[in-house]
């Protein structure tokens, strides 16, 4: 019984351990920043051939690495990609500084803690020590939105745009106010356990307890078998 036991916690710490394919490459996370900032640098300077050169050089293992990621976040990266583009002499800055968060987000060792500083920063952007003005609050909220919707629905986030429209008519404390509460409604992002490792916590769990039953009732026939032999040799 007790190694039982013993083998059902040890398969729940396996199972709970991240096994899916998509955090092996948290390593890359710093050379996917760099070369992103470095991008972003030549895109600033007026360097888009060369921006352009360096963003199709890397093109293959940019759509390699977007496939090892979550359908979700696959589809928010290719998306990403395809906005800034490997063939355009000119990038928005906005759209580049959104692949280069959403790529800081994703490739960090942390996926929801980046999610809750991103939300943090924001709201401490409302307020007057880190204060940005209404032009400066939408286009950092821009930037930050791809990367909070592989998190977040755009059901849970359209308040917080529909408020920043009305900024836009008009600057006013009460609407800041009103936008640090719709942010402070969003709930915390917490891990998840991916869809496969539910399946196999549930599997291991369920069969480690079968197998558990299985051997208390062989060792309890067995004990009842014995008990009944004995009986039968003091009546003979």
């Amino acid at each position: 019984m007790g190694r039982a036991i013993l083998v059902l916690l040890c398969s729940v710490i396996f199972t709970l351990t991240p096994m899916n394919k998509h955090l092996y490459l948290s390593g890359h996370s710093e050379d996917w920043t760099s070369f992103f900032l470095q991008y972003k640098l030549l895109i600033q300077d007026g360097k888009y051939e060369l921006a352009g050169k360096a963003l199709n050089n890397r093109r293959v293992e940019l759509e390699n690495y977007m496939e090892t990621l979550s359908p979700q976040k696959e589809e928010i990266g290719k998306e990403l990609l395809q906005s800034v583009g490997f063939g355009q002499q000119r990038n928005n800055s906005v759209e580049v500084d959104q692949l280069l968060t959403f790529i800081e987000t994703v490739s960090a060792n942390n996926h929801v803690e980046s999610i809750n500083t991103i939300v943090f920063n924001y709201k401490n952007s409302l307020v007057d020590i880190h204060y940005l003005t209404e032009e400066e609050l939408q286009s950092e909220w821009e930037k930050v939105v791809p990367s909070l919707l592989t998190y977040y629905s755009y059901d849970q986030l359209i308040p917080i745009d529909e408020q920043l429209s009305q900024l836009a008519e008009g600057d006013s404390e009460q609407i800041r106010e009103t936008i640090a509460v719709e942010l402070n409604q969003l709930p915390e992002a917490v891990p998840a356990l991916s869809m496969d490792a539910l399946l196999w916590t549930v599997s291991i769990i369920g069969g480690t307890i079968l197998i558990t039953l299985a051997y208390v009732a062989f060792r309890k026939y067995q004990a009842i078998t014995i008990v009944k032999g004995s009986v039968r040799r003091e009546n003979s």
